[in-house]
């Protein structure tokens, strides 16, 4: 009796693909090998015994013994059939699922390596990001610090600036005192003079009311009104006509009743004395570009009429 042997299969590295497919292929492979010797070895036995005569003599005991293993034999061949057939059914299904793991692998290999081009291209925009993100962090502590020495800068015109203010404030107090000392000296000196117009034969007045208002709002012209030794003087500081007592003006250009809008004239009603309201005198005093507008137009000439528009600038209209 032949008995299958089994020896130690290769060693297979783990993770290596088909491992499964390659030991099953040996295993039938030396199946086969052992079932062919078992068939040459019953062809050889049946061979070799002789043909049964008819004569009814009973075979020996070693023939006897030999039909029984022949017939065990048979039975063996056809078990090691059935074992064919199993490893071979078993050898389709592992190369299918060798098949199977194959295409899985090349899918994974595609996958993997559609993740490694992801990958990188993640690392290198995340270096291009890192260097953009270091620029923009230089430039924004440069900026900073252009921007200290900025506000430094205009703090410290600031401070200059208020310093120059207050200089001003001072020099300005100083000025106004000055003009207050010299108009107290002229008055001193001089008694106030009697109102008379500026030159005789002309008569000065302004183009119109809203011009007139223009200028002393602006503080371009000064409107007084004069009754003996006491002045009012036109305000409009709160937005409407008011006359306040005054100095007396050193200088003045008459102007014709006539010409001072009506809402002046009442204005002033309210401030003085009913009794002195017929002797009311009304002058100006003018910037020096107006006054030498007026010499330049009166001179060599007798009389007319002197008109002061809007913008400070005098015509003269012949009588």
């Amino acid at each position: 009796m032949i008995r299958r042997s089994r020896s130690a299969r290769y060693t297979v590295a783990p993770g290596t693909t088909g491992s499964d497919t390659d030991a099953l292929q040996t295993d039938v492979m030396r199946f086969m090998s052992i079932l062919g010797l078992c068939l040459m070895a019953v062809f050889a036995l049946v061979q070799s015994i002789p043909l049964q005569e008819k004569s009814g003599i009973r075979p020996e005991p070693e023939l006897e013994k030999l039909h029984q293993e022949i017939a065990f034999q048979q039975q063996r061949v056809q078990v090691l059939q059935a074992d064919l057939e199993r490893l071979t059914v078993q050898m389709r299904s592992a190369q299918e699922r060798h098949t199977s793991a194959q295409q899985a692998l090349s899918a994974a290999q595609q996958q993997l390596t559609l993740i490694v081009d992801q990958t990188q291209q993640a690392h290198s925009d995340r270096d291009r990001l890192t260097v953009e993100l270091d620029v923009l962090r230089r430039q924004l502590t440069q900026g900073r610090g252009e921007l200290a020495g900025i506000q430094q800068a205009a703090w410290n015109k600031t401070h200059s600036l208020r310093e120059l203010q207050r200089q001003l404030g001072d020099q300005q107090k100083k000025l106004d005192d000055i003009v207050q000392r010299t108009a107290a000296l002229k008055r001193k000196k001089q008694p106030p003079p009697e109102p008379a117009a500026g030159k005789q034969g002309f008569t000065l007045r302004f183009a119109s009311a809203g011009a007139l208002h223009r200028l002393v709002a602006t503080a371009t012209v000064s409107l007084y009104a004069m009754a003996g030794k006491q002045a009012w003087r036109l305000s409009l500081s709160t937005g409407s006509a008011v006359f306040a007592p005054d100095a007396f003006p050193g200088w003045f250009h008459e102007m014709a009743a006539s010409t001072v809008p009506v809402e002046y004239v009442q204005s002033l009603e309210k401030s003085m004395n009913p009794r002195v309201r017929p002797s009311v005198v009304w002058g100006v005093q003018l910037p020096p570009a107006t006054k030498q507008g007026i010499a330049s137009l009166t001179r060599g000439l007798q009389g007319g009429n002197l008109l002061i528009g809007a913008d400070g600038q005098v015509t003269l209209e012949a009588e």
